[in-house]
C-alpha cells in the first residue's frame, strides 16, 4: 500500500508538466505578442511606418509570431470583450499591462479589426503593411486582406463587426451554440485525422514531423469534452478499414480524454493523457504493408515483429529535441501500456477468477491500455 502511495505521489508530480512546459511558453509567447503589437500600434501614432524606429520591433514580432505558428501550426489572434485569445487560449496579462491591453482592443476596434490569422510565417514587408493600418494618416478601415493599397499576402484580418455580430447572435439563441459546439467537435477530429495521417508518413519515411504540434488538437479535446462528453464518443465508430491505424489512435485519444475525465483528472492532466494516446500505437506504422494489412492470425514470428512496434513509438519521442520529465513520462507511458499487467486465475470452468498484477503500471497507462483494447475489439481491422 506504501509502495502504491509513493507510485501515485510521484506520478502527480509529472503529471503536469508537460502540458504545463507548453502552456507557460505558449503564453510567455502570447504576452510578448500583445506587447509587440502594443507598441507598434502606439508608434505608428507617431510615426510613419517606414521610419527606422519601427525595424527592430518589427524584426522582434516577427520572430514571436512565427515561434508561435512553428510550436502550433497557426495563430489566430482574437479580442473579445475586454481580453485577447491565442489559438483559443486565454492571453493572462499582469495587472501592469492591462492599461495597455486595452488602448490597443479599443485602437484594433477603431479600425473595425477584431484580430488576426495566420497559418505560415509572416515576412516584415507583410507586418508592416498590416501596422500602416493603424498610422494617424490611414481614415478608411481595412479589409480582410489588408488596405486597398497594401494588400497582405498570409495574413487576414478578422473584422470586429462580424465578431461582435456573431458573439451577440450566439447570445440570443443558445440553442445554435449546441449544434455550433458539435460542428466544431467534427472539425476538431477531422483535423486530427488529417495530422495523425501526415504524422504517420513521416515516420515511415524515418524522418518524424514535430508532434508537440498536435497539442492544440488535444487541448481541443480536453475543452469541448470536459462538459459535454458525449459530443466525442460517437465519432469513435468513423473510420476506415484502410486507416485503421490513424483512426485507432485518434480514437484511443477521445477515449482516454473521456475516460479521464469521468475519473476526475483535471484538464492539464487530460491534455498530457490525450497527447501521449494519439502517437501511443505510431510505431507500427514502421510495419510492412504485408503484415499491416495481413487477414487472419499472425505467426509467432510475426507476433514479435508487432511486439517491438512500442519501442518505434519510444524512439521517435526520444528522436524529438530536448529531454525533460515529461518526456520520460511519455516514454514510460507509451512502453507501459503495452506491458503484460498480469497473470489470470482460471477456475475449473476456465473462467477467471482473478487477476494477479505482475507490475504497478502507471495510470496513464492503465488508461491507454483499457481504451486501446477497446477500440481495437470493436474495430474492423486486418488482424485480431
Amino acid at each position: 500500500m506504501a509502495d502504491n502511495l509513493k507510485i501515485t505521489q510521484a506520478q502527480d508530480e509529472n503529471t503536469n508538466e508537460f502540458g504545463r512546459e507548453h502552456n507557460e511558453k505558449l503564453q510567455g509567447l502570447a504576452r510578448s505578442l500583445v506587447a509587440g503589437l502594443y507598441m507598434l500600434v502606439r508608434s505608428v501614432k507617431m510615426y510613419d511606418p517606414e521610419n527606422a524606429v519601427f525595424q527592430k520591433p518589427l524584426h522582434q514580432l516577427q520572430d514571436i509570431i512565427n515561434q508561435i505558428i512553428s510550436k502550433e501550426g497557426r495563430l489566430e489572434l482574437t479580442g473579445v470583450k475586454e481580453s485577447f485569445y491565442l489559438n483559443g487560449m486565454l492571453v493572462k496579462v499582469d495587472l501592469n499591462s492591462i492599461e495597455n491591453q486595452r488602448y490597443l482592443l479599443t485602437e484594433l476596434r477603431s479600425k473595425d479589426v477584431g484580430g488576426f490569422t495566420l497559418t505560415k510565417p509572416v515576412t516584415v514587408p507583410e507586418l508592416k503593411n498590416f501596422i500602416w493600418i493603424f498610422s494617424k494618416e490611414q481614415t478608411t478601415a481595412s479589409e480582410e486582406d489588408g488596405l486597398s493599397n497594401r494588400k497582405l499576402l498570409n495574413m487576414r484580418v478578422a473584422k470586429f463587426s462580424k465578431l461582435k455580430e456573431k458573439l451577440n447572435k450566439d447570445l440570443d439563441n443558445p440553442g445554435d451554440q449546441k449544434v455550433d459546439r458539435k460542428k466544431y467537435a467534427m472539425t476538431i477530429y477531422a483535423r486530427a485525422v488529417f495530422f495523425l495521417t501526415k504524422y504517420l508518413e513521416s515516420v515511415r519515411a524515418g524522418k518524424p514531423i514535430n508532434a508537440s504540434k498536435a497539442l492544440r488538437l488535444v487541448q481541443d479535446f480536453v475543452d469541448i469534452s470536459y462538459e459535454q462528453r458525449t459530443h466525442f464518443l460517437g465519432m469513435t465508430t468513423m473510420r476506415r478499414e484502410d486507416d485503421y491505424l490513424v483512426y485507432h489512435q485518434v480514437n484511443v485519444c477521445l477515449m482516454s480524454v473521456v475516460f479521464g475525465a469521468e475519473l476526475g483528472l483535471t484538464k492539464p492532466q487530460l491534455r498530457d493523457l490525450g497527447y501521449i494516446a494519439l502517437f501511443h500505437d505510431a510505431g507500427m506504422a514502421t510495419l510492412s504493408e504485408e503484415l499491416s494489412t495481413k487477414r487472419g492470425a499472425l505467426t509467432p514470428e510475426e507476433k514479435q515483429t508487432v511486439q517491438r512496434a512500442p519501442l518505434i513509438s519510444v524512439r521517435n519521442i526520444l528522436m524529438e529535441k530536448g529531454f525533460s520529465r515529461s518526456t520520460l513520462l511519455r516514454v514510460v507511458t507509451t512502453f507501459e501500456h503495452k506491458t503484460d499487467f498480469g497473470t489470470a486465475v482460471r477456475d475449473s470452468r476456465g473462467n477467471i477468477q482473478m487477476i494477479i498484477p505482475k507490475t504497478n503500471l502507471g495510470v496513464y497507462a492503465k488508461i491507454i491500455a483499457i481504451c486501446d483494447a477497446y477500440d481495437a475489439l470493436t474495430s474492423k481491422r486486418p488482424y485480431r
